[in-house]
């Protein structure tokens, strides 16, 4: 047989592949859906073409167990101490390496942590960057919401103002974004917002998110733009990455006690409220924002979707997907010296240098 009959052959059958009806189409959507797709156990190895420091990194990683929820308010009080406190010795690292400080202050009758890096860019002299921290909306607050503060600071030799918010179990929604929208007021006051940026990632992703939308609403000023690290912004379903990568993020899953924090947080409001779910919301005239997620993160369904979202109703919207890494590993990746966090820096300089009048 010549060689075009071989590639022919070839090529029609892949054809026909491509075009056949998979022999689960015959299911009905809602049989599909209630059943989902049988996975085979696997393993996955340490990913290639990622530096070695975040190949250490992840090859340091067992599988996660979810951790369960906590069931009365003082179990939840006493976690959120546990890991508030571990955290906040993350943080002192984070500003032993960096040699960045900070001072503690009171904005609006928030409590605020302004950090100043070692050394201020020319280029942010004029401003401040409003940082929303993460932590499954319950943890990470006092000293541990420094960590990603630091690392921008840092990373863009920018002053940043993090802002300690209420939160549950004590504080559920809207307190949290009634805190940040009454620093921001008060920023405002000092800097013109359309050089101030606002960020955060995770939780803090969607509450920075949250924010805008009842920013625009009320008529205020908005920022010159933002960057959404990882957020959740689906609290009313679970994402696809929710469970196909389950496993292989130590955040573990969102069973248990991100699905308890996620209630939590939503208290008596309908979880498909935007300013819960963020990707249900009218997205009209929010600014710039720049989205960050990586191939194993639980996340990264939920920051896809806001993106397309955001590019859907005209928003000027960037997103960087990095390989292999799981939940906020370019922030982790700043203490193992990870060449992956100097390009994560890279791109926000670029994009608020850009965005930022």
């Amino acid at each position: 047989m010549k060689h075009s009959s071989v590639l022919k052959i070839a090529l029609t059958t892949a054809l026909i592949a491509a075009i056949s009806v998979p022999a689960f189409a015959t299911q009905s959507a809602a049989d599909l859906a209630a059943e989902g797709l049988p996975m085979a156990a696997r393993t996955v190895p340490v990913p290639i073409g990622i530096s070695p420091q975040m190949q250490a990194l992840i090859e340091s990683r067992v599988v996660s167990e979810t951790m369960p929820a906590a069931e009365t308010v003082e179990e939840w009080l006493a976690v959120q101490a546990q890991l508030d406190a571990a955290n906040a010795q993350a943080a002192e690292m984070m500003l032993a390496k960096s040699g960045a400080t900070y001072s503690t202050e009171e904005i609006a009758g928030v409590t605020i942590y302004r950090v100043t890096p070692a050394e201020v860019k020319p280029r942010w002299a004029d401003t401040v960057f409003v940082h929303v921290h993460g932590g499954a909306f319950v943890f990470n607050g006092g000293k541990a919401a420094l960590n990603e503060a630091v690392w921008m600071a840092h990373g863009l030799g920018v002053e940043v103002i993090s802002v300690d918010y209420r939160r549950p179990p004590l504080h559920p929604f809207p307190a949290a974004t009634d805190d940040v929208i009454a620093v921001w007021n008060n920023v405002i006051q000092q800097y013109d917002p359309a050089k101030v940026a606002m960020f955060g990632t995770s939780a803090g992703g969607n509450l920075t998110l949250s924010t805008l939308l009842q920013l625009r609403d009320a008529g205020l000023p908005l920022p010159g733009a933002i960057m959404a690290g990882t957020p959740a912004t689906d609290l009313a379903e679970v994402s696809d990455s929710w469970l196909t990568l389950k496993g292989l993020d130590p955040l573990g899953g969102h069973d248990g006690a991100i699905e308890g924090t996620f209630a939590l947080y939503a208290g008596d409001t309908d979880a498909a409220d935007p300013r819960l779910s963020p990707v249900y919301g009218d997205l009209d005239g929010l600014p710039p924002s720049i989205l960050l997620t990586g191939t194993r993160d639980l996340l990264l369904s939920d920051t896809v979707r806001m993106h397309r979202v955001l590019r859907d109703a005209g928003v000027t919207a960037d997103l960087h997907v990095y390989d292999g890494q799981s939940h906020g590993d370019y922030i982790a990746g700043y203490l193992i010296d990870a060449p992956e966090t100097k390009d994560a820096w890279r791109e926000l300089n670029a994009f608020f240098d850009l965005h930022l009048n």
